[in-house]
Order: C-alpha cells, then sequence, then structure tokens
C-alpha cells in the first residue's frame, strides 16, 4: 500500500451530525480534514456576540482588538471598495458603527477565511476567487429572492469551504481535480470522492457544523449543487444560483468543457426566478472583478 493510500484509509471517528441538513447520514471523514482547525477563534466570538439583543458596538470592537492582526485586517477590508465606505475610516469602532450588524457578520467571516486561507498556492487563490466571486453574485442578487444582501454574501462566501479545507489538509491529493478538465460538476463531485471518499460539499457541511455554524451554512455547503427547486428555503437558492453565476462569468473553482455560458445559465433558472431580474454578464463580471481587487 503507499502512503498516500495509508493516509487516507486512517479515519477518525466522525461526530454525529448537529443538524439534520447533512442528509447522507455520518460522512466518512478523512483523518487530516478533521484535524484542520477552525476559522479564527475571534470571529466565532464577533458571530457568537452578534447574535446577542444587548451587544454594543463598543464590546464588539474589543473583541477583535483582542487580536491586533484581525483587527487590521478588518479595518483594511472595511476601507475597500467591497464595503463601499465613501472616505476613509480610521479607527475599527468608527467602522463597526457605520456597517451596522449584518455587514459587521460579513466582514468577520471574510477575515476569518482570509486567515484560514493563508498564503497559499494558486490552486488555493482559485478556490478563493470562485468563494468570493460567488458571496459577491449572492450580494448583488440578494434583493431577487428577498433576502438582506449581508446574509446573502456570508453564506456565498463559506458555500466552497469543503474545497478549501480538502485543498489544505491533502494538497497532493486534491490537487488534480483543480487541475482536471471535467464536462459537468457531477463528475467533478465523483472524482473527489473516487480520491477522497467524501466530495467537497460533504466536507463543507462538516466542517461548517462541527465549528458550530447555524444549520444554513451545513445546508448551503452540502447542497448548493443541487438542482434548483422551486421548494427550496431562499438562502439556499440564493447560493445555488449565485455559484452558477460565478462559474459562468469566468470565476470557476475547476475548468469546465465546454464553459458554462452565462446566458444559458440565467435561462435555464426555473419560472419562479426572473431572469430579467439579473444584471448584463459584463456588467457582472467587471463589477466582480474589480472587488475582488479588495482581497489583495
Amino acid at each position: 500500500m503507499t502512503e498516500r493510500h495509508s493516509a487516507l484509509e486512517e479515519r477518525s471517528p466522525a461526530p454525529p451530525p448537529r443538524n439534520r441538513e447533512i442528509s447522507r447520514g455520518i460522512p466518512e471523514i478523512p483523518v487530516k480534514l478533521g484535524n484542520l482547525p477552525p476559522l479564527n477563534a475571534i470571529a466565532n466570538q464577533v458571530l457568537t456576540a452578534v447574535g446577542r439583543p444587548s451587544i454594543n458596538y463598543r464590546t464588539l470592537a474589543s473583541i477583535m482588538e483582542c487580536d491586533p492582526a484581525f483587527a487590521a485586517d478588518a479595518l483594511l477590508i472595511a476601507n475597500s471598495a467591497l464595503f463601499g465606505f465613501t472616505s476613509r475610516i480610521q479607527e475599527l469602532r468608527h467602522a463597526l458603527a457605520v456597517l451596522g450588524l449584518d455587514r459587521i457578520k460579513a466582514l468577520a467571516v471574510t477575515v476569518a477565511l482570509r486567515s484560514f486561507m493563508g498564503k497559499g498556492g494558486p490552486q488555493l487563490r482559485q478556490c478563493w476567487r470562485h468563494s468570493a466571486a460567488c458571496a459577491m453574485v449572492a450580494r448583488m442578487v440578494s434583493p431577487i429572492f428577498g433576502i438582506t444582501s449581508d446574509t446573502a454574501y456570508t453564506l456565498g462566501l463559506l458555500h466552497d469551504i469543503g474545497r478549501l479545507g480538502l485543498l489544505k489538509s491533502y494538497p497532493a491529493e486534491y490537487s488534480p481535480v483543480l487541475g482536471g478538465l471535467f464536462e459537468d460538476v457531477e463528475q467533478v463531485l465523483s472524482a473527489e470522492r473516487a480520491l477522497l471518499r467524501v466530495d467537497h460539499g460533504v466536507a463543507g457541511a462538516w466542517l461548517v457544523s462541527n465549528w458550530s455554524f447555524p444549520s444554513t451554512f451545513a445546508q448551503a455547503c452540502e447542497h448548493h449543487h443541487a438542482p434548483l427547486a422551486q421548494d427550496d428555503p431562499e438562502l439556499l437558492q440564493v447560493v445555488k444560483v449565485s455559484c452558477r453565476i460565478a462559474e459562468a462569468a469566468g470565476f470557476a473553482a475547476v475548468r469546465y468543457s465546454p464553459e458554462p455560458a452565462y446566458d444559458e445559465v440565467i435561462r435555464s433558472l426555473p419560472p419562479h426566478i426572473s431572469a430579467e431580474a439579473f444584471p448584463p454578464a459584463q456588467d457582472l463580471s467587471a463589477t466582480v472583478e474589480s472587488q475582488l481587487k479588495s482581497f489583495g
């Protein structure tokens, strides 16, 4: 048995799912994926604190400032085109007061995911660009689905955390998937299962559940490649649509042949989603590309 296979054969007992959204039963999680550290502890504290009815911006700033690097990155991103301030803000507390609670959650997850990604190489950047593009598209199209833009952004940013997790924990084994050429997403998922016995959707659902994120995150991670359905929750619908649009706009995490076409993706949407509400392909791609520069 090769060293690679022996590493993949080892399995740590998977904890029971924390919610019913991981619908395929207890997944068989590769050891190294299970050993990944959680997202930044400061971000988790911020997400928890935002849910308290009596929370104030001074307390949130104090939490972030416990980690100077986190606080500095938060202020840097808050001043970027992504959050749209007309003039530069010098203090984190001022930025948080202007952003509001929903956008603070989006900011905290953005900073945490940048930290989780680390420096990385081209393939990690490739995955990150897709996740960030999906988040930006989700923010842009969220009014179509009647949900808040920053909630859509946050789910879009984390929908592919399983792909990032697999690449960080098994770079040599997972790299061929990112370098391959596929006819459709089912081929991608099958290749992942063949290599690691788990696809990135299930891996992501397991990760966010293990990190105690709400069940909507696990649902978005596991099911974002499933066919669109009218009875899907609105948050899942916006992630499914945004992922497909990001791929068709030139921000795919893997290569497809033929490449998905934006107009075809829009035309294929179910009747309850108005195709006329979506921006032209060139406008959307230009906006996303411009905002991606905010991430460095």
